[in-house]
């Protein structure tokens, strides 16, 4: 295995008094082609779950799709998701302070291509329920509501993280995920 050095300056943010990280500018996040070609092709290694992230504003019901989510700690209990800062669904979250995960499973690659593609309202004709005042997806095999616990700006998205409030039923199923750059299943992926 050949490594390639990544350019000086890999640090992504710097601590602010209050604890937050600040995005840095300049040689910090100044990226050629090559390496952001790499970084993709590096990312694509990793097999991770699909998750659709739900919220309301107003009247109006918001969600998108996301693969970037993690338990980040157990006491307190916290996750993060990551949400691109152009979102409507981000800006309904920060204005709501309130957010649903919904784990999507095997079955429900159509939703995952739903909720990141269409145009209008992607809650038509999907069956779902308020919890806390946000959409919880029917189909999702697992679900949790969250209150916005703290906020993280990095480069061009918002790290969320949420204290999860409510949990759906759990239902047995496998997970749907994203390996490769498709969306694809863990039977998938162990089949020879």
């Amino acid at each position: 295995m050949t490594f390639h050095p990544m350019p000086r300056g890999g640090v992504v943010g710097e601590v602010s008094r209050d604890g937050l990280a600040e995005p840095i500018s300049g040689d910090g996040l100044a990226e050629s082609t090559i390496v952001s070609d790499r970084f993709h092709r590096f990312m694509r290694t990793w097999a991770t779950g699909i998750t659709v992230v739900t919220t309301r504003r107003a009247e109006r019901l918001f969600g998108c799709t996301v693969t970037a989510f993690a338990s980040v700690s157990l006491r307190p209990a916290l996750l993060l998701v990551s949400l691109g800062r152009g979102s409507r669904t981000l800006a309904a979250v920060q204005e709501q302070g309130v957010f649903a995960v919904n784990v999507l499973s095997e079955d429900a690659a159509a939703l995952a291509d739903r909720f990141a593609t269409m145009p209008g309202d992607r809650f038509a004709t999907v069956p779902h329920r308020l919890v806390e005042g946000v959409p919880v997806l029917e189909e999702a095999m697992a679900t949790a509501v969250c209150r916005v616990h703290s906020a993280v700006p990095v480069a061009d998205h918002m790290l969320v993280l949420g204290h999860p409030v409510e949990y759906g039923d759990f239902r047995e199923s496998r997970p749907l995920l994203r390996f490769d750059g498709r969306t694809t299943t863990a039977r998938s992926l162990s089949s020879p």
